[in-house]
């Protein structure tokens, strides 16, 4: 079943203008089909009524959630190439509700003002498509990049904040999260992060967590922490 972001309007809903594109050009979808809508973070069955001016939708019955209870935001340590991209869209596929690159002191790449609200827009159409593909309700936002400073600032709104980092050794996810639903996730870049930074980011509030014997890669620490926290939250059942 096809899936588009959509919003109200006249008693049904009208697929948003980057939306209409694909589902009339690429799907060649018509009046008649079925398809879902995501509307304000919900699901719906819904069919094209009209294609033209707009491509209008009848809304049905709402669907169930595909949501996790755990609110969770990565903050992630930019990388080099095109591992954004994969972190992006694998989060999003896992149930990442938001994501704030973070510019650490050992990130190589970086994001220049001329260049961020480009790849803003860019990681955010990525996660736009990862969210239909995967049948979630909403796609997570993709923030600009951010200062250690503002991380630690940014770690007082979360009721948790997990440092996976590879110099902790037996803390864990499960000895921080007690049931905590809104949760932030910090990540460093390829060359990890500093033993001074992690000391400021501990003092500001992040708690320390080993992911294991393993060293994960910056592209895949994000997810193995997510799922990690997910799972204990019941939410991967």
């Amino acid at each position: 079943m096809h899936r588009f972001f959509a919003e109200w309007a006249d008693g049904g809903a009208v697929l948003k203008p980057e939306e209409e594109k694909h589902a009339l050009k690429v799907l060649r979808l018509s009046q008649g089909d079925m398809c879902q809508a995501l509307i304000a973070g919900r699901i719906y069955d819904a069919r094209i009524e009209e294609t033209l001016p707009r491509v209008f939708l009848r809304v049905g019955k709402e669907l169930p959630s595909t949501e996790p209870s755990v609110e969770a935001t990565l903050y992630q340590g930019i990388p080099k190439g095109e591992k954004m991209d994969y972190i992006v869209q694998k989060c999003t596929e896992a149930g990442i509700s938001r994501i704030v690159p973070v510019e650490f002191s050992r990130c190589v790449a970086k994001w220049e003002d001329r260049d961020a609200e480009k790849k803003q827009a860019r990681f955010q159409r990525i996660c736009d498509e990862a969210a239909k593909q995967s049948g979630r309700a909403k796609a997570p936002a993709i923030e600009k990049p951010v200062s250690l400073q503002k991380l630690c600032s940014l770690i007082e709104t979360h009721d948790l904040c997990l440092l996976p980092w590879e110099e902790e050794h037996g803390h864990g996810i499960r000895a921080c999260w007690s049931g905590h639903r809104n949760v932030g996730i910090v990540i460093g870049p390829e060359g990890g992060i500093s033993p001074e930074e992690a000391e400021t980011l501990a003092r500001a509030g992040a708690c320390p967590v080993t992911l294991g014997p393993r060293i994960f890669r910056t592209e895949t620490a994000g997810l193995a922490a997510l799922i990690s926290l997910l799972t204990l939250s019941g939410d991967m059942e």
